[in-house]
């Protein structure tokens, strides 16, 4: 999980949105969205089998800021998460090299997926 977590944080900082809201219903739902329309589910298995797998990437989120040598991270700050590529002077196609070996377009691809989640007019309930 925690790859999906930095490879989503990649991707936002990829597109140049590294702040979204904080609210764990809208995040839900967007992740939720984004994790049933991205093509790469099947490679995560353990999120893949649980119930919901959007509470688990969205609880990956939130203790995201804790982790300790992780390429990028979720920090909570007021009402937004903020991803931090926590690599001093990388970019995120750089970084993504430290996240495993999904390459850095696919990562991009689950986060338009989630952005475009957030707004609530544009995804099915």
């Amino acid at each position: 999980m925690t790859e999906v977590i930095e490879g989503l944080g990649l991707g936002l900082a990829a597109i140049g949105e590294t702040r979204v809201t904080s609210t764990k219903a809208d995040l839900e739902r967007a992740l939720k969205h984004a994790w049933s329309s991205w093509e790469h589910t099947t490679d995560y298995p353990l999120i893949e089998r649980v119930q919901r797998p959007e509470s688990e990437l969205w609880a990956g989120i939130n203790g995201s800021s804790r982790r300790t040598n992780a390429a990028v991270v979720w920090r909570q700050i007021d009402n937004w998460f903020v991803v931090d590529i926590a690599l001093v002077n990388r970019t995120p196609d750089e970084a993504a090299r430290f996240v495993g070996d999904r390459p850095l377009k696919e990562w991009t691809l689950l986060a338009e997926l989630f952005l475009g989640a957030l707004d609530p007019g544009e995804v099915p309930v």
